[in-house]
């Protein structure tokens, strides 16, 4: 009765009351917690969302995978909108190389697309003399994004102009665009013989060291076919191309000419690039550190089919999975997942079928680009005496409604589809309530600042908390965190 009762006292108490708010970012994609995937379709000119509702591990149920964006509805014209990110936000950016620009998407009003005024704009206009910077951007092949919204752009020349080059994007002055002067950048330009071809920057990339890595698919020899490293050692914003780039990963040849399309990169700091011209997805890490992949020692080929398959992109999930988009016949999103941690993929046991346009009544003409949104995450400062202050942090997407509960007790984590795994004991008989709601911010993080009653009862005691959050078209559940009394 003492733990019940005083826990009864804390949530009441005029004492628990928000005290401030701050704001939560996030390191490197995975977020973690990764939610919703997104899709961008080059044949069907859209955007998918992909929701696993019924959470059995794929998204081929009825309305599970949805249009996001489709430029016969929305206001754009979309021609080959071949890469895709988001912001720590939740805000959905893809470019597109027949339009020569970038695109923003968000829903606003939660009805699961961003068809709605306002919900679709042009982040970035390759025209130079449309954006102030007089910047031509005419192949932008895919793009990435720090946790501060600046922009990383892997671009290439298409023979009628542009540059080779990786850009950068940063929206200066918070009007929602990076189209004013100053806003675009050359980040870095490789060095090549002139000839269209020489370099072709197929991805961009964002590591968990905090370093930009791109991946070259130059077809001539002059740039060679690796994934290098850039680091800005002097700080001026701009990557030396004599100094200042190096070969990060050169793989080892193997029997067809390789294609890189996609880099990316997992929480446990492992990188894979997919390669379409030899069927395969390496595998590398950076053992020791000196900024150099030792093919022999500290890469493996991860997966290899023995058939066809045109992997586009991958991405990696916070549950230490790949997911890869894959056209081909039939379209697939395919998951891969290391199970018995050998380092090799078992294409039998280990690979698994999310989406594929047999089964699912939607039908993703060209699955192009891959991208998760962060799935709602809940952070509790703890522990924290009595008499202290403590924060609850959210972090979902931007207009996200919050609502926080807790509870004196949890219970063993129980699958309510479709909003995830209940592990509040909120039943009756038990003690909870509400702790707050809110809104997730233009951050994509709410926080909340509470503080205890100095009641020398409340020592040593815990007691849980989950968040509900989301919009109108999908709530979920947060994670489950733990408040302990010193």
């Amino acid at each position: 009765m003492k733990h019940l009762s005083t826990l009864l006292v804390l949530a009441a108490s005029s004492a628990l009351t928000p005290a401030a708010f701050g704001q939560g970012l996030l390191g490197y994609l995975p977020f973690e917690h990764t939610g919703d995937l997104y899709v961008t379709d080059t044949t069907n000119d859209s955007i998918w969302l992909c929701k696993d509702l019924d959470y059995n591990g794929d998204y081929n149920g009825v309305g599970e995978t949805s249009l996001f964006y489709s430029d016969a509805i929305g206001p754009f014209i979309l021609g080959n909108n071949n890469g895709i990110t988001v912001d720590v936000a939740g805000r959905v950016y893809v470019c597109d190389t027949s339009e020569d620009k970038v695109f923003r998407f968000v829903d606003a009003d939660g009805n699961g697309n961003s068809h709605d005024p306002g919900e679709a704009t042009i982040f970035f206009d390759g025209d130079p003399t449309v954006n102030l910077s007089g910047i031509q951007m005419v192949s932008p092949n895919d793009l990435t994004m720090d946790l501060f919204g600046v922009m990383y752009i892997a671009e290439a020349d298409n023979g009628s102009g542009g540059f080779d080059s990786i850009l950068r994007l940063e929206d200066l002055n918070a009007d929602g665009d990076a189209n004013d002067l100053g806003e675009a950048t050359y980040y870095y330009q490789p060095v090549t013989a002139g000839s269209t071809g020489d370099s072709i920057p197929n991805d961009v990339f964002l590591g968990a060291d905090g370093h930009i890595y791109y991946v070259e698919g130059g077809s001539t020899g002059v740039v060679p076919k690796d994934v290098y490293r850039l680091d800005d050692a002097n700080g001026d914003g701009f990557i030396d191309p004599l100094t200042e780039v190096a070969s990060f990963f050169s793989p080892p040849a193997q029997s067809a000419t390789p294609f890189f399309w996609s880099l990316t990169q997992d929480a446990a700091g492992y990188f894979y690039i997919a390669d379409s011209g030899n069927e395969l997805i390496w595998r590398f890490r950076d053992h020791n550190a000196d900024n150099v992949i030792d093919p022999l020692t500290e890469a493996s080929i991860w997966w290899q089919t023995s058939g066809s398959s045109l992997i586009w992109d991958l991405t990696a999930a916070s549950d230490g999975s790949l997911y890869v988009a894959e056209s081909q016949t039939p379209d697939r999103v395919v998951r891969m997942f290391d199970a018995n941690g050998d380092g090799v993929i078992d294409p039998v046991t280990e690979v698994t079928e999310p989406y594929s346009d047999l089964l699912s009544t939607s039908d993703i003409g060209n699955p192009r680009d891959l991208i998760f949104e962060q799935g709602p995450n809940l952070n509790v400062g703890s522990p924290v005496p009595v008499g202290g202050s403590f924060s609850v942090d959210t972090r979902a997407t931007v207009g996200d409604v919050v609502s926080t509960w807790w509870a004196a007790t949890s219970i063993p984590a129980t699958l309510i589809a479709p909003f995830g795994y209940l592990e509040l004991s909120v039943f009756p008989g038990n003690t909870y309530g509400t702790l707050y709601t809110g809104v997730i911010g233009a951050t994509g993080s709410h926080s909340a600042v509470f503080t205890l009653p100095s009641s020398p009862t409340l020592s040593g005691l815990s007691f849980y908390l989950q968040g509900f959050v989301g919009k109108p078209d999908r709530f979920q559940l947060t994670n489950l965190s733990v408040l302990t009394v010193l």
